[in-house]
């Protein structure tokens, strides 16, 4: 019976992915922060995704989709995504990786996750297997929520890499990565970063801002900021009331309990990128901006918390949840237009 144990240089963080890229990128010899990795996979984002086939049918999220390929291209990484292969296969090429002393990063479902005592599904989380043993029956998992390396039983692990739950399934998704001696130029990454976060999340084309396929709708940018103030006060003519209540709370794990950056729906970590990036350009305005987000974060926490308490008493919870989400989506308007404005002194 084999074990294979990889030293992996683990540290907690606030967001599954960065952390993770964080602690790839520091095994192969080069260090960066968990925010200036969110940054530079142009982290930021949003999307309102309504789905009826979901339970609640209503997903909000703060970050987009394709980080990690945004952070590689940006620093001169080759990245490769295996996904949609069965649950041996899935197995058995991330074991082969891991006899060959490279961990492997992999989407999981939180909710089959042993060691996490998830009480909800999500498919989407990251986390890093760093080796396994066969006699044990048990896979070791750098993931961002836990201080150290833990132990997941393999069993458990197959469930959470193979589930299928919307809006993310893991498919038994897992990365290849080819990481040179020399990343590209920060600099030059972060400013890439920066042009790709205002088209994403304001200047997305109206073709690709509000999408619907199979009933489904989905509603990316801050046009998706826009949509939640607007239509949260519609929920419960849609909606029978407990699936309304199990929204307010979700909102308050995907917005600001889950790793969301130590909460703020992203906001606060992506503000913090931006005041490190001021001292690699260098550029006050984007301390200041970096600040705007801190403080937009804050705001989201304050309208998540308000769904939490609030969730057995939805109709107050969003009287009082939609004037702040209409401040969020004035504010990231105008914090977004300012970046905008800062480009404009690079020639982008």
């Amino acid at each position: 019976m084999a074990r294979v144990l990889i030293e992996f240089p683990h540290r907690p963080g606030g967001h599954c992915s960065s952390t993770a890229l964080r602690d790839m990128l520091s095994f192969y010899g080069h260090e960066l922060t968990e925010e200036m990795v969110f940054g530079i996979g142009v982290g930021l984002g949003f999307v309102y995704y309504k789905n009826a086939d979901m339970n609640p049918p209503i997903y909000v999220g703060g970050r987009i989709y394709n980080l990690e390929e945004h952070f590689t291209k940006h620093l001169g990484i080759d990245m490769e995504v295996v996904s949609g292969i069965d649950e041996e296969r899935g197995w058995l090429e991330v074991k082969a990786m891991i006899d060959s002393g490279i961990p492997v990063m992999v989407h999981a479902d939180v909710y089959y996750l042993d060691y996490l005592r998830a009480k909800v599904h999500f498919s989407g989380h990251r986390i890093v297997i760093v080796g396994y043993d066969e006699e044990k029956e048990i896979a070791y998992v750098a993931d961002n929520d836990r201080d150290q390396i833990q132990e997941c039983s393999i069993e458990s692990l197959r469930k959470a890499r193979s589930a299928r739950f919307l809006p993310q399934p893991a498919d038994n998704t897992y990365y290849r990565f080819r990481v040179p001696e020399n990343l590209k130029p920060l600099r030059e990454a972060i400013i890439q970063a920066l042009v790709k976060v205002v088209k994403y999340n304001l200047r997305l084309p109206a073709e690709k801002t509000i999408t619907s396929h199979d009933g489904a709708l989905m509603v990316r940018g801050i046009e998706g900021v826009r949509f939640l103030a607007e239509n949260m006060n519609c929920w419960l003519d849609e909606f029978e009331k407990e699936k309304v209540v199990l929204l307010c709370k979700n909102i308050y794990v995907t917005a600001e309990k889950g790793g969301t950056g130590y909460g703020g729906n992203f906001r606060r970590i992506y503000g913090r990128f931006l005041r490190e990036a001021s001292n690699v350009l260098p550029e006050k305005r984007l301390e200041d901006i970096g600040n705007h987000f801190i403080s937009i974060g804050n705001e989201w926490t304050k309208m998540c918390m308000i769904f939490k308490e609030f969730s057995n008493e939805p109709e107050k919870a969003i009287e009082l949840a939609a004037p702040i989400a209409s401040k969020i989506y004035a504010d990231e308007r105008s914090a977004l237009e300012s970046v905008e404005t800062v480009l404009t002194q690079f020639g982008v």
